[in-house]
């Protein structure tokens, strides 16, 4: 509608006179009253200092000086008072002065920027000073209006505001900068605040409709001002300066014949011809009847509409009686019948409000919307709970049963939508909080709910919610075109409603509700969570991880939309979908990050500088430093549940998504992979390619939604995407520890020395050690030990396969053990290896305790061997008659002692280390990755670990051969006690010994009897020997002697002999049906155990 000329016409013209140039008629001196009012921004233009003529101080515009140039101009205004009107000299002067000094702090960096924190420090710092100057008055007003200021810092999110949040630290600053010391005034201002704080006025009450439409008709001064007529006039007034010649506004005045009595001006005969009355008329001018008619019908046709006012009524005629054929009677019949009888307390038709459908049905969309309305109301006792409400209208054609029913089900999804919108609200708030919410103090390891996954799904969730409103705000917006009559015409009611939304979003939002009780069930550890307020889960604290707690609700949404896919409801799964897809978002860049720059190392020195990992990623850091040998296995791992963590009937240990679960042992190697390539300063092969792109997981899988419909293809999908990173990763470093780090020829080594593949060098060292224990000396000690291993090694290691600097021998057992009575007293012989780094990774100290007790063990069975070839008769002893029976006895048992060290020997040696070292040596060629390198040889060794009966599993069995080995140390005292000490030693001493070449210790060699090697002889040395054939009897025989003897039995040898054989009898039966159960295992060592058995058959023939 249009107006008279105001005020509102002038405008345009000011707008015009800023754009025209300036004349020298509109350069009037300046007023008093221009130097009083504030310059409007469109004064302060930029265009004015590029119109001036360039100065010698003047330098070219650039972008942050154009931009610094209104906010210089309007501080100076404020500041020093001075405009281009008034003096435009010092304003220019002035001008330049601050934007130069302005631009030179910004170009330094010495600008005034600060952050928060400092702010605050300063601003305490005016709170203490002002109290020390006992100004508490002032200290409390600033205290209060700068909370107030960091208060409403969270609103200042519009980008194109004066003021955002980014730079509202150095706001502050600059007015800290512009502020003196407090006056007198200021002290009274201060006094006048917090007085206006703690008593504020109470606001003049609103003028409501209310209020207005109780005072009709249009009396008053409603109206003053309208209608065109000048402020203070009003239609009233305009009726008594009328001169009667425009019609009379009797709507407003029903007493039109008083016009012409009224006496407001004199009248007298030249009326017609005196200027003044008809200059105010005219300048009051003529108000259109017509116009003020066509408002006044537009306000009646407004509150004709207004449904919700006390006295709207409805068209339809309630007085009726039932009809079939009308639905509309149904309602005012159905209370009518009911209000009759006074005991049901049910108001007749006359006193119950009615209003149109389609009017209800706008409400209950408001209502969804979370607005207030007529129809339903939230629960005086659970706010948060929807219901019907107990005064709404009534629909004509629906009994209150029905329509409550009906109110019901929409009450219930306003509800469902009232607890999600504050959830919403709740994660957004604190996520504008700069305070962490207070752990819990009822549990030492509580943990806060704030993570990225509960932002992302909140904001997802906040994407359907807003979905949701568009539709409700589009259903309204076709009720109201339809009913204007524009568009199509359209049926609306309740029932239709409810059916659109189920069509529309079906169960999405029930099951959102339904997810957030069972995430909170999961962090409360409870199970009756249906009334809990779903949104304090964004402030509360829980002893669950936070890694865990992700991993619990991106599984709840891929199992919802899973589930329902199954079920034939597309919506709600690919809505589901598509609040998981953004839900996973922060882990899946997380895992980005992971695979692109690998694991963070953590430098001791540089503590401050060490990154470290989301605590909602599901890689655990230990904390462990590079070179610690069990950095690569237990430094990155992932995350596990604890005992007190896991829930009941909650078998998952692991705190990884499931999308992620098949996937997540690779995704850990690959991280730790990168890392440990970037550590030994080689670029990872995808940084030179540059072909490192982490799409988003939205992306990719709408990239590939045919592949990505269930949770096995989005498994497979995910897959495909970290394979290339894996296989680039692992194939590099298994190139690096192969070639750059010798890696076969340490491994040569180990097996060398440990499992004792080069005979030669272990050989001869173990007989140096022999010597020395039968000699009974001390043979631990540390010094002899590396000695006589170095010595060996460079006499015997022609290839230099083991480097001798690398090894180191000890004995950390325990020195009072014999080793004559036992052969565990070798337990405690350690042997050391040092690896380089990174092969420490594969070579750990649990790895080399294995290799040492697998050596320990060869070297008992050595020892035991070693005992019975030094068992020998000499001379003529062997040829009495009495001696013989005793002889055979011995013969028997150390018989039977050699076919079982020797059988024992042949299965270690044959079936279970050369054998187990071939099948290794072909899958370690094959290993793609360091953790693959790892597993092989972790597994090998397990293999020959079983296979040496030094598994807990095959303890028996171990304990079981170890007592046949004492027993050869056994038998060994029982014969030197018998026969005096009269052993001989085979060993191969010649390799540190000078050999020597008398006839008489040719002649004793002749006379052992034994297991060792057969001494080839020369021809000359038999020539000797035939030669003296004659005199070999008349040398002195030994005598025998027990001074020597260990223990003596005599009187009871032949019981001791006799227990001794049933005693190994026994154990080699054990030790084979030990073997036969071993044989028919699943265990990788099982062909090998069947080899032992079949063995040890030959025992009983």
């Amino acid at each position: 509608m249009s107006t008279p000329s105001s005020t509102l016409s002038a405008r345009p013209h000011s707008r015009a006179l800023h754009q025209r140039p300036s004349s020298s008629l509109s350069q009037r001196p300046p007023s008093s009253a221009s130097y009083a009012r504030p310059v409007s921004s469109a004064s302060l233009r930029p265009q004015s200092r590029v119109s001036r003529p360039s100065s010698r101080i003047s330098r070219p515009a650039t972008r942050q000086s154009t931009r610094l140039a209104p906010l210089c101009q309007k501080l100076i205004t404020q500041v020093a008072e001075l405009t281009l009107e008034n003096d435009e000299e010092d304003f220019r002067i002035a001008l330049d002065f601050v934007s130069r000094n302005l631009e030179h702090a910004t170009a330094t960096k010495g600008g005034p920027s600060s952050d928060m924190a400092t702010m605050d420090k300063r601003f305490d710092g005016f709170l203490e000073k002002f109290r020390i100057q006992s100004n508490d008055t002032l200290a409390e007003a600033l205290e209060i209006s700068y909370r107030k200021v960091k208060d409403s810092a969270k609103d200042l999110t519009n980008l194109d505001g004066d003021i955002k949040l980014a730079h509202l630290p150095d706001h502050l600053q600059l007015l800290a900068l512009l502020s003196t010391a407090p006056a007198e005034s200021t002290l009274k201002h201060a006094d006048a605040y917090v007085e206006a704080i703690k008593n504020p006025l109470e606001p003049p009450p609103s003028l409501t409709w209310k209020d207005i439409l109780a005072e009709e008709p249009f009396e008053g001064q409603h109206w003053e001002g309208v209608y065109g007529l000048p402020q203070g006039s009003t239609v009233e007034g305009w009726e008594n300066t009328s001169d009667g010649s425009t019609p009379s506004l009797s709507p407003w005045d029903d007493d039109s014949d008083n016009l012409d009595d009224d006496d407001s001006f004199p009248y007298t005969e030249d009326v017609p011809s005196s200027p003044s009355p008809v200059e105010r008329v005219s300048s009051y001018g003529q108000p259109n009847l017509s116009l003020s008619y066509q408002h006044r019908r537009v306000v009646e046709e407004l509150q004709a509409r207004q449904y919700w006012r006390e006295e709207w009524r409805t068209d339809a005629d309630l007085s009726q009686p039932f009809n079939l054929g009308d639905a509309s009677t149904l309602g005012p019949s159905l209370s009518r019948a009911l209000g009759e009888r006074t005991t049901l307390l049910i108001d007749g038709p006359e006193r119950e409000k009615y209003i149109n459908e389609h009017d209800a049905v706008r409400e209950v969309l408001m209502c969804l919307q979370g607005c207030r309305n007529l129809m339903i109301t939230s629960n005086s006792r659970y706010p948060s709970l929807m219901r019907p409400s107990p005064s709404a209208p009534r629909l004509v054609h629906l009994t209150l049963a029905s329509q409550t029913s009906i109110l019901s089900s929409f009450a219930q999804l306003a509800t469902t939508m009232s607890h999600i919108r504050k959830f919403t609200s709740a994660v957004f708030s604190n996520v504008f909080s700069t305070s962490n919410p207070p752990l819990s103090s009822t549990h030492f390891l509580s943990h806060n709910m704030r993570s990225q996954t509960i932002e992302a799904f909140a904001d997802a969730v906040h994407s359907q919610i807003q979905k949701f409103d568009r539709w409700c705000a589009d259903k309204e917006e076709q009720i109201c075109c339809a009913h204007a009559g524009l568009g199509n015409q359209l049926v609306v009611s309740l029932l239709r409603l409810e059916k659109d939304v189920r069509d529309t979003f079906s169960v999405i939002f029930d099951l959102l509700l339904a997810t957030l009780r069972e995430l909170m069930g999961y962090v409360m550890q409870s199970d009756n969570t249906f009334d809990e307020e779903v949104w304090l889960l964004a402030s509360m604290s829980s002893r669950m991880p936070p890694a865990a707690v992700t991993a619990h609700l991106l599984d709840a949404c891929l199992h919802s939309a899973e589930e329902q896919s199954l079920l034939g409801d597309k919506i709600t799964a690919e809505a589901f979908i598509e609040v998981f897809v953004r839900s996973a978002q922060p882990v899946w860049a997380m895992v980005g990050r992971w695979v692109s720059d690998g694991m963070p190392v953590r430098d001791t020195w540089e503590a401050s500088d060490n990154q470290t990992l989301d605590e909602e990623f599901f890689v655990e850091d230990h904390e462990l430093p590079l070179m610690d040998p069990d950095f690569w296995a237990d430094g990155y791992v992932l995350r596990t549940l604890s005992d007190f963590e896991v829930p009941a009937g909650d078998a998952k240990a692991f705190s990884v998504p499931v999308f992620l679960e098949r996937i997540a042992d690779r995704i850990l190697e690959t991280g730790k992979a990168v890392g440990l390539l970037r550590v030994l300063g080689i670029p990872f092969l995808n940084d030179a390619d540059g072909d490192i792109y982490w799409p988003s997981l939205a992306t990719l899988i709408g990239q590939h939604k045919r592949d990505a419909s269930d949770s096995e293809g989005l498994a497979h999908l995910i897959s495909d995407k970290i394979v290339p990173y894996y296989t680039s990763s692992g194939s590099q470093l298994t190139q690096v520890l192969t070639e750059d780090c010798d890696l076969s020829r340490h491994i040569a080594a180990i097996e060398g020395l440990y499992l004792m593949t080069r005979g030669d060098v272990i050989g001869h060292f173990a007989d140096v050690l022999f010597a020395k224990m039968n000699s009974q000396q001390h043979w631990q000690d540390f010094h002899f030990l590396n000695s006589a291993f170095r010595d060996v090694v460079d006499a015997n290691n022609a290839t230099k396969y083991i480097e001798t600097s690398l090894v180191r021998l000890s004995y950390r057992g325990s020195k009072t053990t014999v080793i004559a009575q036992t052969v565990k007293a070798l337990d405690g012989l350690l042997v050391e290896y040092a690896v380089p780094f990174p092969l420490a990774y594969i070579f750990t100290p649990r790895v080399f305790s294995i290799y040492g007790s697998i050596f320990a063990f060869l070297l008992q069975i050595r020892r035991a061997k070693n005992v019975l070839e030094r068992i020998l008769v000499r001379g003529e002893i062997g040829s009495e008659r009495h001696m013989k029976h005793e002889l055979k006895v011995f013969y028997a048992m150390r018989g039977k002692l050699s076919w079982f060290i020797n059988t024992l020997l042949n299965f270690l040696t044959t079936h279970v280390l050369y054998s187990q070292l071939a099948i290794f040596h072909e899958n370690f060629k094959g290993a793609k990755s360091l953790d693959e390198m790892i597993k092989i040889h972790n597994d090998h060794l397990d293999t020959i670990q079983r296979g040496c009966l030094l598994h807990p599993e095959t303890s028996a069995l171990h304990r079981a051969v170890l007592s046949a080995l004492d027993m050869c140390l056994h038998f060994s005292n029982i014969f030197v006690s018998f026969s005096g000490d009269n052993t001989h030693d085979t060993s191969r001493l010649s390799i540190v010994m000078r050999r020597h070449r008398s006839r008489r210790q040719r002649r004793l060699r002749r006379d052992v009897i034994g297991f060792s090697t057969t001494e080839i002889i020369s021809d000359d040395e038999s020539d000797d020997d035939d030669d003296n054939n004659e005199t070999a009897g008349d040398a002195p025989e030994p005598s025998f002697s027990l001074a020597a003897s260990v223990t003596s039995y005599e009187g009871d040898l032949p019981d001791h002999l006799d227990k001794l054989s049933s005693e190994l009898d026994g154990v080699v039966r054990f030790v084979r049906r030990g073997s036969e159960a071993w044989a028919g295992s699943m265990s990788k060592a099982a062909p090998a155990f069947g080899a032992l058995a079949f063995a040890l058959e030959d025992w009983d023939s």
